[in-house]
């Protein structure tokens, strides 16, 4: 913390001196985890972990950090002493080794819950290693009745002892940075890791509470690198998982806040980034579109309270086709309540410039079927130049334990246009999306087979300009 301190003062006096220069720290981008072992054994009889393949998909990601996961055998710790880094070196890739909390199902080897023990051998390895430049625990500021403020200041200590440049940067979620742990555990991290997941509601579709959270951390945590990172793969207790569009969405405006200094880096959570990867296709079971790949999604998840009133749409203005006689609109819904669900709460509506012309209660229809629905829109379109068009969820009543995914497909109009009304490209819809109240957010959902490959080709555009 005190280093970066000393260094923030040094760059800024270093600025206001004519005729010094000094060249721009890149941001750190890259990915944690997923690491790829060889796919057969060596003459030991062990797979050991496959430096090449992980090297190359990281240079076709444009990254320059690698987040090097602590878990399973020791061949993890030996494999990344032995053979990674030294390759990582040449590849010109930045390492921060990851080792897990003590109350997680991981076991970090060969040190396990030893952490004064990882910070200094950590330490000896970057000793020898200059591509070795952090640390970090994950899920942290779960476990501060281990990582006590005095046992940090052991881990401090002996990492300083022998490597002072080793930075530790620990995994902290938005809402466990309170005031007690800004005060007792910031002063001694070099930065944090900044998990995004639309916090309290936790789930990997709404991108839209990004930008305050992390204006908030930077406001709090004056002098603190954030890093952020994006939920590459599935949130558990998430309804959905991240789509190509919402890891992408994530990571354009994170590189935007790291140009204007509020973040120092974007280091996706287990990227599939290695066609190895078991998370590189998605099965089709996850395409849970009427046609094509896409569709608007609209979610109360499990175990969450809303209030009368909270509500979520997706807005588009179509276009009136000019001298046509009839103006409708017709689309295909579905819900995963059906009839044996309470009626009353959850509420399908469609709008027209703000007014409601279709309602309907998610227990109306059989669960998962879809069914289509055509409303005639010329009386109220008479002498207007344009419509409005809201699909949205809507709590008639709050709950306390509820779930729902409605759905909205292949939207056919008659004397209108809209542009994409098979939801095929999740873009065209985000900028109408709204929310009212929190915990009923809503999405595109346009899947993608080749999950893997699709991402990481938009990835690598923005980590390049980035």
């Amino acid at each position: 913390m005190i280093r970066l301190v000393l260094v923030t003062v040094l760059s800024v006096l270093l600025s206001l001196i004519s005729g010094v220069s000094h060249a721009e720290v890149p941001a750190v981008v890259g990915t944690a985890g997923n690491l790829i072992r060889e796919e057969e054994p060596r003459a030991d009889g062990i797979r050991h972990v496959d430096t090449k393949a992980i090297l190359a998909g990281l240079a076709a990601l444009n990254a320059n950090t690698y987040v090097y996961p602590m878990a399973g055998d020791n061949v993890h710790w030996t494999d990344l002493r032995d053979e990674f880094l030294p390759a990582a070196r040449q590849a010109g890739i930045s390492v921060w080794v990851l080792v897990y909390a003590p109350s997680q199902a991981a076991v970090s080897r060969p040190f396990k819950d030893d952490y004064v023990a990882w910070s200094r051998e950590i330490a000896t390895l970057a000793k020898s290693s200059p591509n070795l430049v952090g640390w970090t625990v994950d899920d942290y500021a779960y476990d501060l009745a281990t990582f006590t403020p005095a046992y940090v200041g052991q881990m401090r200590a002996a990492a300083e002892a022998v490597s002072p440049a080793l930075k530790f940067v620990p995994i902290v979620y938005y809402s466990q940075f309170t005031d007690a742990f800004i005060a007792g555990q910031v002063p001694l991290l070099d930065g944090v890791i900044f998990p995004f997941r639309d916090e309290p509601y936790r789930d990997t579709s709404w991108t839209w509470s990004l930008s305050y959270q992390v204006k908030q951390l930077a406001a709090r945590l004056p002098g603190t690198e954030v890093h952020l990172m994006p939920y590459a793969h599935p949130l558990s207790h998430a309804a959905q998982k991240p789509t190509v569009s919402y890891v992408e969405a994530i990571t354009r405006k994170g590189i935007e806040l790291v140009r204007t200094g509020e973040l120092a880096g974007v280091l996706q959570y287990k990227l599939p980034f290695v066609s190895r990867d078991q998370g590189w296709t998605r099965p089709a079971t996850d395409n849970l579109a009427r046609t094509g790949s896409g569709r608007l999604s609209f979610v109360v998840q499990t175990g969450t309270a809303t209030k009368p009133g909270m509500a979520c749409g997706a807005t588009r203005t179509a276009a009136l086709t000019p001298g046509a006689a009839t103006r409708a609109v017709s689309f295909w819904h579905r819900d995963t309540s059906g009839a044996t669900g309470p009626s009353g709460y959850h509420r399908k509506q469609l709008l027209l410039n703000g007014q409601l012309i279709w309602d309907r209660d998610v227990t109306a229809d059989a669960a998962n079927v879809w069914q289509k629905v055509t409303v005639d829109l010329t009386a109220r379109l008479a002498g207007a130049a344009s419509a409005k068009l809201q699909w949205r969820l809507y709590e008639r009543k709050g709950v306390s334990n509820y779930f729902i995914d409605a759905s909205v497909d292949d939207i056919a109009l008659t004397g209108l246009q809209l542009s994409d009304p098979g939801v095929e490209n999740a873009t065209t819809w985000t900028a109408g999306l709204a929310r009212t109240g929190g915990p009923v957010y809503c999405s595109a959902q346009v899947y993608h087979q080749n999950y893997g490959a699709d991402l990481g080709a938009r990835l690598a555009r923005l980590y390049a300009a980035g």
